[in-house]
């Protein structure tokens, strides 16, 4: 792998400094076959996640159920990535073994709500428990979010100040979310509630005012619109008064 390959994998994983990343910015604007590449690593990382949902949708034979249950831990910090990736994994392995035979016959995968909401109900159920680890970028980055992020993703954004709120933004990461990748801006409110705001480039322009749209999945509530180029979502705890309000606020200023 060359040094510009590192350092494209670096850049979209966020784990580069603030001059670092404007280099690779700078380069990006300048190398069309360095931009190819990095747009080539989004691809395969899409890819990839779609092949774990494809692996989850298959059902699990009851001795690996049984393995990963029994390895599970029972205490300390929850794990930093979603429990679903390790499992994914696990089916991968156990699938090249070539005992697909012993699958359970009778057991099916549980229904899954399609499209990036739940997706993105996924991730906030792992990540909006973290404390050291919430964002993959800190606030004091503001700038370098909005340029890596809105480059990523190919949606400019400016980050909204919900202080109003009493939201205090956190930081970033940077998702997949139905074969795509998303922004994921998280805040956090003085008791400790995590809200994130979420946005990922829609497939046809949305013209005239946004309209929000409320649900609920897995015990968590979403508020949706669709502005511009892109699909947003407001997501927090089930109950939790006011969402629509930072949605309607956050419109404003993205």
């Amino acid at each position: 792998m060359t040094d510009i390959s590192l350092k494209l994998s670096a850049y979209l994983d966020g784990e580069l400094d603030v001059a670092e990343a404007a280099a690779i910015e700078t380069r990006l604007a300048a190398d069309p076959e360095a931009q190819a590449e990095l747009d080539a690593l989004i691809s395969a990382h899409a890819a990839a996640q779609e092949q774990y949902d494809a692996e989850l949708s298959h059902p699990v034979p009851l001795t690996l159920a049984k393995k990963i249950k029994a390895a599970r831990p029972t205490s300390g910090p929850r794990p930093s990535r979603p429990i679903w990736g390790t499992l994914a994994a696990s089916l991968v392995v156990f699938m090249i073994g070539g005992v697909g035979g012993y699958l359970l016959k009778d057991q099916t995968a549980p229904p899954r709500t399609t499209g990036w909401l739940s997706d993105i109900a996924d991730y906030h159920g792992v990540y909006a428990s973290q404390t050291r680890h919430l964002v993959e970028v800190g606030a004091n980055e503001a700038q370098h979010i909005e340029t890596w992020l809105g480059k990523t993703v190919g949606v400019s954004f400016t980050i909204p100040d919900l202080s109003g709120f009493d939201l205090t933004f956190e930081g970033a990461r940077l998702l997949v979310a139905n074969g795509k990748p998303v922004a994921q801006l998280m805040y956090r409110q003085g008791d400790g509630t995590v809200i994130a705001l979420c946005l990922q480039r829609s497939g046809a322009p949305t013209a005239g005012a946004p309209t929000f749209t409320d649900r609920t999945i897995n015990n968590f509530d979403f508020v949706t619109w669709s502005a511009g180029n892109a699909d947003y979502v407001v997501i927090g705890p089930r109950g939790l008064p006011g969402l629509k309000a930072m949605a309607s606020e956050a419109s404003l200023a993205l």
